[in-house]
């Protein structure tokens, strides 16, 4: 099953009987789909008759939205996060023309080559100049706060020009081009690997350094997390011995992160079993075989974490596979 796609152009005034043209309709029409994608939303626009476009793959995971428009300021203030939260995360990259974002006393230039992570449940605002044009990707909360914690709140400037920053941007503009050969499965599997980088990203080399000896172990024990799990009998023990800390220090420290060494473990985990068992090279593989080769050794166990994870059992993003 393929992801959503609606596709909407040309959002412009409409044109009454004496050929006047009555722009509030456009932009009422344009306040009302992004208020409905992204939560509720002021917006303050500078011409009459207001035109935009944009283009949206969905599932029941991710949203990317492709958007075009003239100028205007959008803004969500504390009282909409109070009457409409979502608690989902946005990754914002520019395409063309320079956008402002930030808080009502701070807003800082993000150009295209570069992107920015954010809370729809933190007061922003973002005002762009007319033909701005940028990629929308509308990540679920656990995806980013199983890696981050409480770093993923926090608005994270990214540049995508080199590195992981830049593979992650390249990715995510391909899935727009590709989204008439993308299954839902597919897609989702390309989400989560841009979440997968832009973590990577954001907790690893391209991060900013810090002084705080709680983030480098924080750092030290994710890393090892990813290189390791896969392995059944990675846990609190084999990680303190391999990072040189003890078990109840990791444990303090993440526990200040909202989150456990097991969590990770299995967050881990389940992202890779996710993306086996979407992988038509391994078609003739068991779901059960899929769970032991990415560290579960129960697979009642793996099913029942996998879909309270995803939302989906094991078995269906398997049936996605079979039926394409």
């Amino acid at each position: 099953m393929r992801p959503e796609v609606i596709t909407m152009y040309h959002l412009d005034g409409l044109t009454v009987g004496n050929g006047a043209t009555v722009g509030a309709a456009a932009r009422e029409a344009w306040r009302d789909w992004c208020c409905q994608a992204h939560g509720r939303l002021d917006f303050e626009f500078d011409v009459d008759d207001y035109r935009a476009g944009l283009v949206r793959q969905r599932t029941s995971a991710y949203q990317l939205i492709a958007w075009t428009g003239d100028a205007e300021v959008i803004t969500r203030r504390a009282r909409d996060v109070r009457r409409d939260s979502r608690g989902h995360y946005e990754l914002i990259v520019p395409l063309s023309g320079d956008l402002h974002i930030g808080r009502d006393d701070r807003l800082s230039l993000l150009r295209p080559g570069e992107m920015i992570l954010v809370s729809i449940d933190v007061p922003f605002k973002v005002a762009h100049p007319a033909d701005a044009a940028a990629l929308t990707l509308i990540i679920p909360p656990e995806r980013i706060e199983h890696r981050l914690g409480p770093y993923g709140i926090r608005g994270h400037r990214m540049f995508g020009g080199k590195g992981l920053g830049r593979v992650s941007r390249e990715l995510i503009v391909s899935l727009l081009g590709e989204r008439d050969h993308l299954s839902g499965s597919d897609f989702d599997a390309a989400c989560d690997r841009v979440v997968d980088l832009i973590c990577l990203a954001r907790d690893g080399a391209d991060r900013p350094p810090t002084a705080s000896a709680g983030a480098t172990v924080v750092q030290q024990v994710r890393r090892y997390i990813r290189k390791h799990a896969t392995d059944p009998n990675l846990s609190i023990t084999a990680i303190a011995a391999a990072v040189g800390w003890s078990a109840r220090y990791i444990q303090t420290v993440l526990a200040r992160e909202g989150t456990t060494p097991t969590q990770l473990i299995r967050g881990e985990r389940l992202g890779l079993a996710r993306v086996r068992l979407s992988d038509p090279a391994l078609a003739n593989k068991t779901i059960a075989a899929i769970a032991a080769s990415v560290g579960f050794t129960s697979p009642s166990a793996f099913s029942h974490a996998y879909r309270k994870h995803f939302g989906c059992s094991p078995r269906e993003t398997r049936g996605e596979l079979r039926t394409r």
